[in-house]
């Protein structure tokens, strides 16, 4: 069995990387630049193939996909993410900011759901990871290009589910607050004026998100859909 995931460098991808590699999976792992997280990965895992690509760019995504698709895979995790507005909303204000905010979030997702048919496996799925906070109910004024990439990545979830069927299967995650690099080092009062409105006042654990990857691919008739995983952010915010 052969897995695919983009965006290894992060905290919470790690996690994912590492599940695959515990069920089984013989990993191929994007990743932007030589962090701390890398580093580890590549230690610990000497048997997984890094490939690192710069989403940003039309020729770093078209020399992944050269380089990535040489083989098929049974499951594609599609977790490159890019932040524009974590430090502040005036990066909405920028226009460099949004074409990479899309390129990263939006474009790159699409162009390797597009190549399915030379990439996945029959019976394989892609796992993108969505967020709560590309449905239209949670409103976060802070990130709004981060809003608009993950809707945009939802309908494409949905579009590619039904290209590719009945052979190959595409079902989104969308995580709320999640206990990651950003936060990490935030103090706790600000942790809880942040998951205020989410009804367990609890951050998502990426080992959760990891369990929740771990039964969409198990799970055969889960398809075409965004399953969130936040704690009720999104009914709190409904309600």
């Amino acid at each position: 069995m052969k897995a695919l995931i983009t965006g290894a460098n992060s905290l919470v991808n790690k996690v994912l990387l590492e599940r695959l590699i515990k069920e089984g999976y013989e990993v191929t792992a994007h990743y932007h630049s030589d962090n701390d997280i890398t580093k580890q990965l590549k230690t610990a895992h000497p048997d997984a193939r890094f490939i690192q690509a710069d989403f940003s760019t039309k020729d770093g995504m078209i020399g992944f996909i050269e380089e990535a698709f040489d083989t098929k895979y049974d499951v594609i995790v599609l977790g490159a993410v890019y932040y524009a507005e974590g430090a502040s909303w005036k990066a909405q204000q920028d226009w460099d900011e949004w074409q990479k905010s899309f390129a990263i979030n939006s474009t790159v997702n699409g162009v390797l759901m597009a190549h399915a048919d030379i990439s996945v496996n029959k019976g394989g799925v892609i796992i993108p990871i969505s967020s709560v906070f590309g449905k239209p109910y949670v409103l976060e004024t802070q990130f709004g290009i981060y809003r608009a990439t993950k809707a945009a990545l939802d309908s494409m979830i949905c579009t590619y589910a039904k290209k590719w069927a009945p052979n190959i299967r595409v079902a989104g995650i969308g995580p709320g607050w999640v206990k990651s690099a950003w936060n990490k080092d935030m103090k706790q009062e600000d942790i809880d004026a942040m998951l205020a409105s989410q009804n367990l006042a609890k951050l998502v654990e990426p080992e959760e998100i990891a369990d929740l990857m771990v039964a969409i691919i198990n799970i055969k008739t889960i398809n075409a859909t965004t399953i969130t995983i936040d704690g009720g952010l999104g009914i709190a915010e409904q309600g």
